[in-house]
């Protein structure tokens, strides 16, 4: 089957705070940061702006783009590790915000951390294929900035803020845009890497009751070391699989669209696999790395680029916590 991208557009909130800035705060030589992690300036959501209006605003970008109504959607899936409240869901408060009981398609939240677009992407494909939906709205929507410490200055660099809401569609009709056919989409979890990523408090293990609001607790840990080995240790084999279900090799795909870990991860994928860098989708320096919504940032940048997308091939890969590692790769009509 073949999908169509009807639309993507994305929200970049606040102001957009260069690496600079945080050297000072974390007390550091300027342009350290920038240095370590790649990232030379990034957005941080504003007081007023949440998880959910920064995904409304995208969303409804995406829509007036398209020339949709929300009634023409079948489903929406909020895709991402942020949230506004444990409950509800994400899905089912952007949909409050766009339209009413009248309209009554289905809303679901889906978080893989940092792989969530990909995932959500991934059950769309599978919604349209069955015949249980036409028309699918995608919303990632991260806000990282309040669970950075600038005591952790490599994490806290890192990060940044962002919303991007792509609507997708079985295609074949006159308001094909970017069709697309699916080659491969794959998953593997290695569970020795569990909680090298984490948030300690918050949960039903320890609810932070005794914590004060400043805890470092609810503050984004993560072992950038043992990940880094751990997906070492398992990502040629990812690739080769990946090369081995669709026949092509990872350095002849005409784009890639990978989650923008860090700046080492980027620089180890490409140089690992010998790839050219004219072919990388880099959003990294720009916007840091927006957990989730990395993926879909540089798929947006892609496709409102000039570059030419007519008979081309993508890949899409990234890691989640836990460790998972993820692909998909499609070819462009």
């Amino acid at each position: 089957m073949k999908f169509n991208i009807r639309s993507i557009e994305k929200h970049l909130p606040g102001k957009s705070i260069l690496s600079t800035a945080l050297d000072e705060i974390c007390n550091g030589r300027p342009h350290r940061i920038e240095k370590n992690t790649g990232v030379q300036h990034r957005y941080h959501a504003a007081e007023n702006e949440s998880v959910c209006t920064m995904a409304v605003s995208a969303l409804s970008r995406a829509l007036s783009t398209a020339n949709l109504e929300a009634k023409d959607l079948d489903l929406l899936i909020s895709c991402g590790a942020s949230y506004d409240y444990p409950v509800p869901h994400n899905s089912v408060i952007i949909k409050s915000k766009i339209t009413d009981d009248s309209v009554n398609f289905n809303c679901i939240d889906v978080d893989s951390t940092c792989l969530s677009f990909l995932s959500a992407w991934d059950i769309a494909h599978l919604y349209i294929s069955s015949g249980r939906a036409n028309r699918v709205a995608l919303v990632c929507s991260e806000i990282a900035s309040c669970a950075l410490s600038p005591n952790e200055e490599k994490v806290f660099g890192l990060f940044g803020d962002a919303a991007v809401a792509m609507i997708i569609e079985k295609a074949g009709t006159e308001n094909d845009k970017h069709v697309y056919k699916v080659e491969h989409t794959h998953f593997e979890n290695y569970p020795s890497g569990a909680m090298l990523a984490n948030v300690p408090l918050g949960g039903s293990v320890d609810r932070g009751r005794d914590a004060n609001a400043n805890d470092s607790g609810y503050h984004f840990n993560m072992d950038g070391k043992n990940l880094i080995r751990l997906t070492q240790k398992h990502l040629n084999d990812f690739v080769s699989k990946m090369e081995s279900h669709t026949g092509r090799k990872i350095q002849q795909y005409d784009y890639h669209v990978t989650h923008q870990t860090s700046r080492y991860g980027n620089e180890f994928f490409q140089r690992t696999f010998n790839i050219n860098k004219e072919t990388l989708i880099e959003t990294l320096q720009m916007h840091g790395n927006c957990i989730a919504a990395s993926i879909p940032l540089g798929l947006e940048k892609l496709l409102h680029s000039n570059a030419p997308t007519s008979n081309k091939s993508v890949s899409v890969l990234g890691t989640g916590a836990g460790l998972t590692l993820g692909a998909m790769s499609i070819c462009f009509d």
